[in-house]
């Protein structure tokens, strides 16, 4: 009789682990589907033209690694097509006008892009011969933040054509999740007033500078003695991040100055509800 008993417990207890795993695996397979909805596919593009001598420190290179959406839908291609033409718009800012126009190639792809680059290095060299050190330019992107309506981007570029040191300069995109579309930051901000000395008292704050110095004597780049918002500023899982590149507002010494004021602070200020 007891043993009869026990096998019955023991069946029940069976039973009773075999419906709550079932019932785990239901959720499991439930959230996957839902965090595989809110993932978006993509891969990172790596590409390399060019090359630097290590040795005699002579050579010119553009690398690229940038992360772009995959599949054959509209923000995939869009997308990509957009990055495609930041990237040739930034090696060409290195090249001769006058050379990229007899090459309609320079606009059209990297590839292009990187042969005036390098033509123009070539050139130098030739009226500089004993100048050292490669010219190159690195790109790096990749997202910051997704949502259901938009995705947040960044390049970084860091660039050396001569000089005391290498130059860097990053930059946030928002992209709208279906069109594949760059949106201005602007479009979310309802009250620009408001948001600028926002973000001066922020930056004051960073700096450790009180509210009645003065930037332009601190040493700060004003336009027109004015504050002015930094050109990138991007949304954050904690706020609304601003970026201020090297040269862009202080001396390079002083490197980027980069904060983030909270959702909180924002209230009223940026729209959230289209983003």
């Amino acid at each position: 009789m007891i043993p009869n008993i026990m096998r019955f417990f023991g069946l029940l207890l069976l039973v009773s682990w075999s419906l709550v795993f079932q019932a785990c695996n239901r959720q499991a397979r439930k959230e996957e589907v839902q965090t595989a909805d809110r993932k978006l596919a993509g891969a990172v593009r790596h590409e390399q033209y060019g090359s630097c001598d290590s040795v005699s420190n002579a050579g010119i290179y553009v690398k690229l690694n940038l992360w772009q959406p995959t599949g054959e839908d509209t923000l995939a291609k869009t997308m990509s097509g957009v990055l495609n033409q930041k990237t040739i718009k930034k090696i060409n800012a290195f090249g001769d006008p006058d050379l990229i126009k007899s090459n309609p190639a320079a606009l059209e792809s990297v590839a292009g892009a990187f042969q005036v680059f390098e033509n123009n290095y070539k050139s130098f060299k030739k009226t500089n011969p004993d100048a050292p050190g490669c010219w190159m330019m690195e790109l790096t992107g990749d997202t910051l933040m997704t949502t259901s309506k938009a995705l947040c981007y960044q390049l970084f570029e860091v660039s050396f054509v001569g000089g005391a040191h290498p130059n860097s300069f990053r930059s946030f995109h928002v992209f709208d999740r279906k069109t594949g579309i760059e949106r201005p930051m602007k479009d979310y901000v309802t009250d620009s007033a408001a948001l600028v000395k926002l973000v001066e008292k922020e930056f004051r704050k960073v700096e450790k500078l009180s509210p009645e110095a003065d930037l332009d004597q601190s040493g700060y780049f004003l336009l027109n003695h004015t504050f002015v918002l930094p050109l990138n500023y991007i949304f954050a899982r904690e706020g609304v991040r601003f970026y201020y590149n090297p040269y862009e507002i202080a001396p390079y010494a002083r490197g980027a100055i980069d904060f983030t004021i909270p959702y909180t602070a924002l209230e009223g200020i940026i729209r959230k509800d289209i983003f």
